[in-house]
This record gives C-alpha cells, structure tokens and sequence, in this order.
C-alpha cells in the first residue's frame, strides 16, 4: 500500500480556503450615509449637505429663523439657527406644508430625522408624508405632536420598508402642519437629515487580506503536492 498524503496539509488546505471565501462574502458591505442635511445655520432653505430642494406653501411672513439645536446635528454643525415656522394671521398656515425633495438615486434603506419643538398654541398634529413620484403623497404613520422643547432625542421616521423610495431620482418627504391656535403660535425645525445604506468598495486592507489568503493557499496546495510526490515509493514516475 502505497503511503497518503500528508493530512495535516490538507486540513491547512481547507482551512485557508474556509478563510478566503469568509473574506470574499465580507468584502462587500452596506454603511450609512447622509444623503441631504439642513440645518439652517445659514438662516435660509438651501441644503447645507448633499444636494436637495425645500419649498413651502406658508406665508412668506411666518417663515422665520430662530435659536437652534445640537440635536440630531451632523459632520460637527453647532447649533446656530432653527426654520420657524408661524401660524399666521387667521392661522392661516394650518393645513399647510414643508417639502423636501432628496434624489435617492444609488441609496436604499431611507432613513428621515430631524429636531423639532413647538409652543403651547403652535402646531400641534403633524403628518409626515413622502412620495414616489412628486405627485402624490402618502401619509407614514400617524400625525405626531411635537415636545415643547429640542432635548436630546430627534423624531426618526423609518422608511427602510418602503421600497420604491430605493434608488429614486423623484423621491420627496413632507410635513403637513396642523393645530396652531395663533398668528405666533410656532414649531421650530431642526437639523433635517435624508440618509441611506449604499454597497461599499473593499478597502485596501480587505484587498491586501484577499491576496495573502489567496497566496498563502497557493502556497499549501503546492506544498501538498511536493509532500505527495515525496511519499511515493522510489521508481514511481513523480510527474
């Protein structure tokens, strides 16, 4: 009986190959990233991340910039200026909205977050909405109250189950404004986030890692078969 191979090579063998296909499946992952922020520091309705639209229907005159918040701050922002937004004479601006258009192209997953506070005789039941295709909206959840001060937590909205706002150029979220029972009556806005999971490229650490499993089973396998030729009986043809 001719003499096996070496065992030990072959679990080695496995074991590198175990190894190369666990960093093959980990080399592509997901992250979260913000898409479009508006924190209002600037004390006006252009994105201050990313790129992105905000519009109003309000009365030009209840749209005011206010004391803002560190709340759900992103990339370092302090916290500068807040949107405030106004009843309005008759309380004119119920019923009326705040729209943010954000492109998803390329993310999926969409996450929407934000501060918000409001005064005792602000807006006081809020829809939030969002679209597929700029036309027509679709209320998420149920209508919110804002607190009566910033604090620590923001309001999340989870939109990850939805998934026609994946990878869509059309994609939009709204705020109905409800409740106000003055012209002064406010809710202040806050540092409004857009974020999104996106496939990440292996970086070079994982492309080193990949080589080195990939030479290191060269290796073994050549091994394996050196020690195999080696263990023939003499006059056996090794080629």
């Amino acid at each position: 009986m001719f003499p096996q191979p070496n065992i030990r090579v072959r679990r080695r063998t496995l074991l590198n190959i175990s190894c190369l296909l666990l960093l093959l499946c980990g080399a592509s992952s997901t992250y979260a990233n913000e898409i479009t922020i508006w924190n209002f520091n600037d004390s006006d309705l252009l994105a201050d991340f990313g790129a992105g639209t905000l519009t109003s229907d309000f009365n030009v005159a209840n749209i005011l910039f206010a004391a803002g918040t560190t709340n759900n701050a992103r990339l370092g922002a302090p916290a500068g200026q807040a949107l405030s937004l106004q009843g309005g004479t008759g309380t004119a601006n119920n019923g009326r909205n705040i729209t943010f258009g954000v492109s998803t192209a390329g993310f999926a997953n969409i996450i929407i977050s934000f501060a918000i506070q409001g005064t005792s005789t602000g807006f006081n039941s809020n829809q939030f909405q969002y679209t597929l295709d700029g036309l027509s909206w679709i209320n998420f959840g149920s209508p919110f109250s804002p607190p009566t001060a910033f604090g620590t937590t923001p309001v999340v909205f989870n939109l990850s189950g939805i998934s026609g706002l994946n990878d869509n150029p059309d994609a939009a979220f709204r705020i109905v404004f409800n409740g106000s029972t003055t012209s002064t009556g406010n809710n202040r806005l806050d540092n409004f986030v857009v974020e999104g999971t996106t496939a990440t490229i292996p970086e070079p650490t994982t492309v080193l890692l990949l080589l080195t499993g990939l030479t290191g089973f060269l290796g073994l396998k050549r091994k394996g078969q050196v020690a195999a030729q080696r263990a023939r009986p003499p006059g056996l043809d090794r080629n």
